[in-house]
């Protein structure tokens, strides 16, 4: 029996412990340096224990969302590099994570960009379908006439990227088709690549993607330096334009 006490004496603190440990304030991330994915950078990490998580990017804080212990935070890259603070905060502790996002290159000024846009779609006779001349740093949606959604990455008035989502439907119709080669040809130009090729590519990889239920993303697509990448979802097609 003195035996029994003298281990439970032993064990008990030590279990308690055990359990302190377990429920220590921890922040970490994946990474030190992030690069763009698309038109931003993912910092990944994880948190325990915590009260409040935030991070803050050129002087703006914002929440953590977390999922079992595991975050992932959406930066929009930039055409310079970024410093983001991560911190996690239980009673009078903190714990801080620092870490970096590379700068990424620019399409093209956005106001050049806007600017030939606007004239573009004037000049063919849509008028209502206009971008705003001036932008304020971060990711802007612009609704065409179809229903179509452009996101526009616009950091210190460069143009860092270009994304789309396009549902399956409607590329099984021809308005739809000719929507969407339309807009594709026409922001390829503007920003300099070969509009021609790149449709042609992208239609021959849809049609590969068809007989291959089970491929996620397409090859990239290139041209004069400006890099076309597509993600292949349930329902549609994510297209991500960017230049690293």
């Amino acid at each position: 029996m003195k035996k029994l006490k003298y281990v439970l004496l032993m064990v008990i603190p030590l279990f308690f412990l055990l359990l302190t440990g377990c429920s220590k304030l921890s922040l970490s991330t994946t990474k030190k340096e992030y690069s763009a994915d698309g038109l931003v950078a993912i910092i990944k990490g994880k948190a325990t224990n915590y009260q409040k998580l935030t991070y803050t990017v050129a002087g703006e804080t914002k929440k953590v969302a977390v999922d079992g212990g595991h975050f992932a935070i959406s930066v929009p890259v930039s055409d310079k590099n970024q410093r983001v603070r991560i911190k996690a905060v239980n009673g009078d502790k903190t714990e801080t994570s620092l870490v970096k996002v590379k700068k990424a290159t620019p399409l093209k000024n956005y106001l050049e960009f806007a600017q030939a846009y606007n004239y573009t779609m004037l000049s063919t006779g849509q008028a209502d379908d206009q971008l705003q001349l001036i932008s304020k740093n971060g990711i802007s949606t612009h609704k065409k006439n179809d229903g179509t959604k452009w996101y526009l990455n616009v950091q210190n008035n460069q143009l860092m990227g270009v994304a789309t989502q396009f549902p399956y439907k409607d590329l099984k119709s021809k308005t739809g088709q000719k929507n969407f080669a339309t807009d594709l040809m026409i922001v390829s130009k503007l920003l300099g690549a070969d509009g021609q090729k790149v449709l042609k590519d992208f239609a021959k990889q849809t049609k590969n993607a068809d007989k291959n239920s089970t491929k996620t993303s397409m090859d990239p697509i290139k041209s004069n330096g400006i890099n076309f990448n597509i993600n292949l979802a349930t329902k549609g097609f994510y297209l991500y334009i960017t230049k690293y």
